[in-house]
């Protein structure tokens, strides 16, 4: 019923990323809120009052 060997590859996939977790965390927030800060900007651009 299960495969043990895809779960295993799967884990240790995801094992091998734990080390650099912080940076990828960092990487993942600094890509959203540059996006958010753009968003916000072009829809200020097209005469959409500022979100406080």
């Amino acid at each position: 019923m299960y495969n043990w060997d895809l779960q295993n590859a799967i884990v240790a996939f995801v094992d091998s990323l734990r080390p650099m977790s912080q940076y990828f965390r960092e990487l993942y927030y600094g890509a959203l809120y540059d996006f958010a800060d753009h968003t916000s900007e072009l829809l200020t651009m097209l005469g959409y009052p500022p979100v406080p």
